[in-house]
Formats: structure tokens, sequence, C-alpha cells
């Protein structure tokens, strides 16, 4: 055996005893020799003995203080998976339980997340299995840690994989594992994933930002020293105990992202680097540096995040703050105590080592996570609403509210009264009328924000009345849950006028018009499709979490484009397009002849093709009017008379800046469309001079797309294919092209 192995068992022993001082390793010694066996001759892809990687995640498990069982767990992963070891000798040698753990993470390494958690291609039969798994893992947190240091340590040596495999895996990295990471609180962890992820995915991006990153915390380095000093000066002379006191940097992803989802330019991300005290002492002591941080530089207003007294859901506490630091630096300070900063770092594996045998018990209590997939099994959801609905609370952020006896309730971010009234209680969720939010009446539909106090008020008769409108209402998977569970139990004919609604403002929703997509012959495709015998089945489906309603929504909306999707060349009818086209001297707009001679007359750039600088053009020359008419090489009008062709071409030296161009957009008629296209123009600043609709109210006729003409202006024939390219990704935009067809002149 390579001695490289034995130094990281080596390795592996010392890291565990440093934690574990009073405890004997005979049974980690024990689960190597024994995996050792198992993996004999196998080598990785990196061409390393196959025994490297259960121990390195093993390690990556001891970094995190897990108790011995975890280690010989993740020691044993693979074993079932890649050996002819079966689970019935792990169960004999080492018990149930670790044999147990070793079973479930067999079973997820077979199931393809990448494609199934997300909800392609995924069967009944595959979403029953996630279910199952789901709830397993929230038993037993040990199996989700090991999994994670797993994946970890395979992104570690991701270059040894093809270019595919390592993008795939970075995709389902970024999808699930990152977030579940983040959801137990493993911030260490989860930042390592998503740096390697980010670099797999978008490596110009990744090594951008890293130079940045290197260049601003460069700069900035002396004033957030002077920073530290004074602080750590100013805690002392007030008797408090510093563990340390450092700068933060963030990390590259959370960089990247923060700058995509709030469009900010890098030097407007205030917490590129946080102070980070760490005190030892109590929440009282967290307080009292924060006061002194305060006097010694001015806090920033709606600044400040108290987390010790509202924690995150996944055990999060520390108190953020932004000030004005040394130099007019923009700074975040974070105060924790010690125990406060391991939980940040190290999540379940923290509240672990703290509570031992009751463990299991405490993280259900404090990590909500585990507790909502409890939640949503004790619901009886259909599996693949299940699975949908824990993926999205993996990915959601969360707002803090206060119960009227002071209890903080953490929601996904986005929810509303109703889903505070359902966090509460069941019975309270379905007679909820609305309610007072920081003593104002509020409806059931308004949205929580931080720190707001919450009383609800029942309807007058106390009796649970929800109303199929409620499910557009709030955002909680269990909250859905619950209100669904409630209308299984109504009559089949309460449950067809729900899940009819829910179509209806799915559709709505979409921008489309419900006359359309909901008549009966479309209806009835659509349940051939689905194999359902009545459309009244469909409803009744859909109300119950058998169907999702977006998901039949936008089976509908294709059926929609399939018939849309065959516009005329020309729509009959279709209303002049109306500007002004660009017309002067041709040196003033760029025009020569292919002679190289100038070409001293007046030219015009014909409305018909709309020609701009890049295209290939020729000029008609035009004697009644004293001007040289210039079309676009692939326009069909003006080249009738050869003798009045002049061999023209785009000169160096133009004064014009803008060229007017004219293109025609088919897209499927739906509300919001036109704001789209426009949306895109105004992201790119483009300027539009002209333009005309042909839409066909879709609420009294047969479904027809959208025709629009648009005239932009710009530079020239490169950028005019960005402006293609962007309008063609607007959603239900069908095609984009230039206009080669007469259009009057203003």
């Amino acid at each position: 055996m390579p001695a490289e192995v034995d130094e990281l068992f080596e390795r592996l022993v010392g890291e565990y005893r440093m934690h574990n001082p009073d405890e004997g390793t005979r049974q980690i010694e024990q689960a190597y020799h024994f995996a050792l066996r198992a993996h004999q001759g196998q080598k990785r892809e990196t061409g390393e003995p196959y025994i490297v990687h259960p121990l390195n995640v093993a390690l990556i498990c001891a970094q995190l203080n897990m108790d011995r069982d975890s280690i010989v767990s993740a020691l044993l992963h693979d074993t079932v998976e890649d050996t002819p070891v079966r689970l019935r000798k792990i169960s004999r040698v080492f018990g149930g339980e670790i044999a147990g753990r070793v079973e479930a993470l067999t079973k997820i390494k077979r199931i393809d997340l990448f494609a199934r958690f997300t909800g392609r291609t995924m069967s009944d039969e595959q979403a029953r299995n996630l279910q199952k798994l789901f709830v397993a893992m929230a038993s037993d947190f040990r199996v989700l840690v090991i999994k994670l240091a797993d994946r970890l340590h395979n992104l570690r040596t991701m270059a040894a994989l093809t270019a595919d495999r390592a993008v795939r895996s970075a995709k389902e990295t970024l999808d699930f594992y990152a977030p579940l990471a983040r959801r137990l609180g493993l911030s260490e962890l989860a930042h390592e994933m998503e740096d390697i992820s980010f670099g797999l995915l978008h490596p110009k991006d990744y090594q951008w930002v890293r130079r940045e990153l290197e260049r601003t915390v460069g700069r900035k380095t002396a004033a957030y020293d002077l920073m530290k000093d004074a602080i750590e000066a100013a805690l002392k002379r007030e008797g408090l105990q510093i563990q340390r006191i450092f700068g933060r940097i963030k990390t590259p992803y959370s960089t990247w992202r923060k700058m995509k989802e709030q469009n900010l330019p890098l030097d407007q991300v205030f917490d590129l680097i946080a102070v980070r005290i760490v005190i030892r002492g109590d929440e009282i002591d967290c307080y009292r540096a924060l006061g002194i941080v305060h006097g010694l530089y001015r806090p920033l207003t709606n600044r400040f995040r108290d987390f010790i007294a509202a924690p995150k859901s996944n055990g999060y506490q520390s108190l953020h703050t932004t000030v004005a630091g040394e130099q007019g630096q923009i700074a975040e300070v974070q105060i924790r105590t010690a125990w406060m900063d391991d939980v940040a770092e190290h999540g379940v594996a923290a509240h672990w080592k703290y509570k031992g045998h009751d463990s299991q018990y405490h993280l259900r209590e404090t990590f909500s996570w585990f507790k909502l997939i409890e939640d949503l099994y004790e619901q009886h959801l259909d599996s693949r609403d299940f699975v949908e609905k824990t993926r999205e609370s993996l990915t959601y952020s969360e707002v803090l509210v206060l119960s009227p006896q002071g209890e903080v309730v953490s929601l996904p971010e986005g929810s509303t009264v109703l889903d505070f009234a359902y966090y509460i209680h069941t019975e309270l969720g379905h007679s909820a009328r609305h309610a007072l939010v920081n003593g104002v009446d509020a409806p059931l539909d308004y949205k929580l924000q931080n720190g707001d106090m919450v009383q609800i008020i029942k309807n007058e008769e106390g009796t649970p009345a929800p109303q199929p409108e409620w499910l557009n209402m709030v955002k909680s998977p269990k909250s859905i849950a619950k209100i669904k569970r409630w209308f299984r139990s109504r009559s089949r004919r309460e449950r067809v006028r729900m899940g009819r609604f829910l179509l209806r403002q799915q559709i709505v929703k979409s921008g489309l018009y419900p006359l359309n997509l909901m008549d009966n012959t479309k209806l009835l495709q659509l349940i051939r499709a689905l194999r359902i015998r009545k459309i009244d089945d469909l409803f009744d489906q859909i109300a119950t979490g058998g169907l999702m309603a977006d998901e039949v929504a936008q089976k509908l909306k294709q059926l929609h484009i399939e018939k849309a999707l065959k516009p005329p060349t020309a729509v009959p009818g279709e209303p002049e397009l109306h500007f002004h086209s660009a017309s002067g001297l041709a040196g003033e707009l760029g025009i020569a002849r292919r002679t190289g001679k100038p070409l001293r007359r007046k030219v015009e750039l014909m409305p018909c093709c709309t020609p701009v600088p890049g295209d290939d053009i020729f000029g008609v020359d035009n004697r009644s009017e004293h001007r040289v008419e210039v079309h676009h090489a692939l326009c069909a009008r003006g080249g009738e008379d050869a003798q009045l062709i002049i061999p023209v071409e785009w000169a160096d030296g133009s004064l014009a800046e803008y060229y007017p161009a004219a293109l025609r957009i088919v897209a499927l008629n739906r509300v919001g469309l036109f704001f789209d296209v426009l949306r895109e123009l105004s992201e790119l600043s483009i300027n539009l001079i002209g333009g005309s609709l042909n839409l066909q109210p879709s609420v009294a006729h047969q479904p027809e797309s959208a025709v629009l003409h648009v005239v932009v202006e710009v530079h020239d024939e490169k950028q005019l294919r960005e402006v293609i390219a962007a309008v063609s990704g607007v959603e239900d935009v069908f095609g984009v092209a230039r206009v080669y067809e007469r259009l009057e002149e203003k």
C-alpha cells in the first residue's frame, strides 16, 4: 500500500483524537482495514488507490467533529456499491445502525438527482423512492453530512472527469448539494462546493471575480487592519474578552451571485470584507460589543440585522451591522460568541457535539428543514408533490416574524399572513379572515417583512372555510399541503370547482386568456395525452395534488402555440409602419462608390430594407428625385433596371451615429408580450423610433400569433444581430427577422 495512504489514515486518526482525546479509535481502525480489503486493487479515475476517497470523506467528517459512528460509516460508504461486500456482513461486524447508514448512502449514489430531483423524466416510482430517501435522511442527519463530504471530495478531484461529466456534476451541486449544505448550516462546505462548481461552469467569470477580489482586498487591507486594531483596543478597554477578530473575505461565487441578483458593480458590494468579532462570553456581551462598535464608527441606517434574537432556520446566530469605518471605508461587522461561530461554520455538526445523545431531537427543533420534511410526509402528499416541495424548501430565503407571544417564526421569503396562520396551527389557518400586522389591519395576502408582529383574526363563525384562491396566496410548502389536504376531504363537486379555478388562475398568471386555453377542444386533447377519462377528473387531480396547475397550464400553452406557430408570411390588413428614413449627403451617411471615388450625391437609406453599416448594399440612381437610393443586397426592390444600378459600399468617416432598422417579430399573443420586447431593447440601450402591432383579441377569436413590426436605431449590423438575438430570447417569441419589403415612408 502506498505510503501516502497510511499517512492519510494517520491524519484522520490524529484529527479525531484532537477533538476526542478520551475516546478510542479501535473501531475506526477496524473500518479502515475492512474498507482497505474491500477496495483492494481498485483505482479512481485519478489513478490513485480507491481507498483514498473514503479516507478523505472520513477526514472531512472528522474535521467537522462528527462522532465515531459517522467516521466509520464514511469509511465504509462505498463498500456495498463498488465491492462484493454485502450489508449483512457490515451489520454483523459494525452493527445495524452503521449498516443502515451505508445502505442509505448507497441509495443516494444510485439516484440521478440532476435529472430526477429537478422533476425531469421522473417516474412515480422514482418520486416515491426519493420521498422515502428524504424522510430517512431527515431522521438521521449524519447520512446527509457524509454525503455532502463525499460530494466535496469528488469535486476536489473533478479534473479527472470529462468536461461534460464535470459540468453536470457542478450543476447538480449548485442545484441541490450546496443549498442542502446551507440548510444544515455547513457554510464551509457550501462555500467550497459553490466556488469549485462556479469555476467549472463559468471559468472566465470565476477568474475575473478572483482577480478583482484580490485587487480590491489588497487596496482595502490597510484600512481594515486599522479598523480591527481600533475595535480590539476599545473592546478590551471595556473588559470584553475576544477569542479572535479577523477579516472574512467574501467568496468568488457569493460575490458574483450578489452582483448578478442585485445588478451591482463590484465596488457597490459592501460586504466583500467583513470584520468578524468572536467574543468569549454570552449574548449580552455581543450587544455590549455592538454598542462599542457604534460608538467608534457611524452605523448605516437600515443595515442592521439581529440574528441572535431571531436566529435563521439553520441555527445561525450573529449581529450584523454596516458602518463607515477607517478612511470612510464602508464595512460590515459581525459579532458573535465562540459557540455561535462554531454553529455558523459547522451547523448541524456543532449541534451534534453540543447536545450529545439528545441531538437528533434538538436538531429537529432547531433546524426547521428537518421538521418541514417530516411535516410534508405527514401531510400524505403525492410523491411528486413531496419532491417538488422539498426542492423548493432548499432554495428559498427566509423571513423572520414574531407571534403576539414573542415567538420567532421562520417562513419562506414572500410568505403571507395566511402562511403564518397555518404555521401556528392548521385550524387557525383554515378559519383565518384577516390579521393585525404591527397593530394595523392587513389582508390575508399581505407579504410579511422581517420583524413584523402578526396576530391572526378568525372569521366570525370560527369554522374552517378555506377558499381555492388561498393556494395562490401562500408560499410555504407546509401551507399548500394543509390547504390541499382540507380540499381532499371535501365533496368531488367542490374539488372540481377548486381545480378549475386554480387552472384558470395559473393561465392568467402566464399572461394568456383562459377562454382560449380552457375550451373543451383543448381540454379533451389534453386529457387524452394524460390518459385521464374526464375533464372533471383533470380538475379533481389538480385540486388534490395529483397534477400541478402550472404543469397543466404549460401543456395547454403548448397546444395553443402549435396552432399559432404557423403564421402567414404576410398578415392581411397589417397597419403600415411609419418612420423617417435616413437621408443626407453620401459622405454624411458613410456611403461611397466601390471604385473608391467619393459619391457627391444625396442618398437615402431605403425604408423597404433599412440597410445599416456592415450590410452588403447597392445603389439605384433616382434621377427624378436627384438622389441615390441605397438598398440592402437582399432587397427585391429597386433592382429592376440594371442601367440605374450604382455600385456603392460603406466607407469610414460617417457623421451618422445611428441608423434605422426594421424588424418583424412573430410571437404568441399574450399579456405583457410587447412590454417584454421593450424591456430587452431598453437593457441594450436601443431606441425605438417606429412600430405597429397586429393582434387579434384572443378572447373573441381563435388563437393567432402576434405580429409586431418595430424600427430600432443601431450603430451597425453587428449591434442589430445582438438586438435580434435578445428579442428572440423573449418567452413565446417564435421568430425575429429583418424586413425586406416596402414600408410607406412618413
